[in-house]
């Protein structure tokens, strides 16, 4: 992973611990000459500039969770997320022992949420992986695997996020029991790789995980609309959970036995987004600076985000010295824009813009503060931005601007539609609370 996005990443994800602390970010008062607030002042007519970009695509190596799915949607287009990932042995020099009966060969995943509509139909094609994979690589949003041609299972599937699944598994004392196991996906899988893995019994391939990694690469899992008019849904799923895995269930002579390969941690993995904006609203909107422009859009997944532009802030110390007592910025969402099933991001993150408006390493220091926000609530996106403000008027450094990105972006496509600069009703705020100090 690149340095600068590692730590960036790192801060986004600190973040989350402060999520429900009450500090507003004001600071400076105790400092000044005035402590009770007398030559305080609050400004909230700064103008912002805001503009729709494409975001570039992100390291996606080693998310939280897995995405899975395709989405229509009318305004953001159609969006596409496939997974990839490795499973591994639990125990070396694996051998099934004599007579050995397959019963069948079964992928499963454990839900975690969803995105989009539900009762629509999905076509999951399952891929064996035609490249290694590594866990400390770097892999981008974009970035499609090598697999092989033919698909080890295709898969029409009814998702079933709150459903429970039966299972008969295989007990210790030779009696099966069934249990029901509450969202889980299983899709079963071609005779020919447990057969493959059948012959591989007790030999080389199955000694240890370097040899079975280069025996068997892994999985690369696609999904697509069953129907063209549908709207779709992305499912999202557990990269911990112990039903992860490919499961092997077979008879030596009459006991009944599963043979468990799984996703564990260390397990390579990855998501693997693809956007199409054509002929839609945000299609025509990227780059479009024009006084026209109404909306900014937000999206998950290396999608789109929003450029944002202070262009006059430094005219507040042109005159004199100031000392920031609180920066905040408010984006509002465009009402309607947010009806099910496009739910938006239930956090956005405000971030230091790099020089060819991605995202820079070098972190807004009030992001890891308790008070920084950036929550969704009652239609609003609120950021308190004190610390960068006040670094950004006392420095000569250019100002590149900030960006507007959604959370979970590496594991999700969740889009939000936001007023734009232009906006009379919606536009974006920018409050600022200042001291003049002389």
């Amino acid at each position: 992973m690149k340095l600068k996005h590692k730590f960036l990443w790192i801060a986004l994800l600190m973040t989350g611990l402060f999520a429900s602390c009450n500090d507003d970010g004001a600071v400076g008062l105790d400092l000044l000459p005035n402590p009770d607030g007398i030559g305080v002042f609050r400004l909230d007519t700064f103008s912002l500039r805001t503009y729709t970009v494409t975001e570039d695509s992100l390291e996606v190596q080693q998310p939280p969770i897995f995405a899975l799915g395709e989405v229509s949607d009318p305004i953001f287009g159609l969006s596409k997320v496939g997974i990839t990932y490795q499973v591994r042995l639990t125990n070396e020099n694996i051998n099934l022992g004599n007579n050995v009966q397959v019963d069948s060969l079964v992928l499963a995943l454990s839900f975690d949420n969803y995105y989009g509509d539900t009762t629509d139909q999905l076509l999951l094609k399952v891929y064996e992986l035609d490249e290694t994979i590594y866990r400390d690589s770097v892999y981008y949003s974009n970035q499609v695997p090598a697999y092989k041609s033919t698909p080890l299972a295709t898969f029409t599937y009814h998702p079933r996020p709150k459903g429970t699944v039966p299972v008969d598994e295989p007990r210790v004392n030779g009696i099966d029991t069934v249990f029901n196991y509450p969202g889980l996906l299983r899709i079963p899988l071609s005779a020919d790789l447990s057969n493959r893995i059948l012959a591989a019994s007790g030999g080389p391939d199955l000694q240890n995980n370097t040899n079975f990694l280069n025996f068997f690469k892994g999985f690369y899992i696609t999904a697509e609309r069953v129907s063209s008019s549908a709207t779709g849904s992305v499912m999202l799923f557990s990269t911990t959970s112990a039903r992860n895995g490919l499961f092997m269930y077979y008879k030596t002579d009459t006991l009944r036995r599963r043979f468990d390969m799984l996703l564990t941690d260390q397990s390579a993995r990855r998501n693997v987004f693809n956007f199409n904006y054509q002929g839609t609203e945000v299609g025509g909107r990227i780059n479009d600076t024009s006084d026209l422009v109404q909306f900014g859009y937000v999206q998950a997944g290396g999608s789109v985000k929003l450029k944002v532009d202070m262009p006059y802030l430094r005219n507040l110390v042109k005159d004199f010295d100031v000392a920031i007592n609180k920066a905040e910025v408010i984006f509002e969402v465009i009402p309607g824009s947010d009806n099910a099933p496009f739910t938006p991001p239930s956090r956005l993150f405000l971030l230091r813009a790099d020089t060819l408006n991605g995202n820079s390493g070098f972190i807004v220091p009030d992001l890891v503060e308790p008070y920084y926000d950036g929550n969704l609530k009652n239609g609003q996106y609120k950021f308190v931005i004190t610390r960068y403000v006040q670094d950004l008027l006392l420095s000569k450094r250019t100002d590149f601007g900030m960006v507007l990105i959604a959370n979970n972006t590496i594991s999700s496509t969740n889009r939000v539609v936001i007023g734009s600069s232009n906006n009379a009703m919606y536009k974006p705020k920018m409050i600022i609370t200042f001291t003049k100090l002389k």
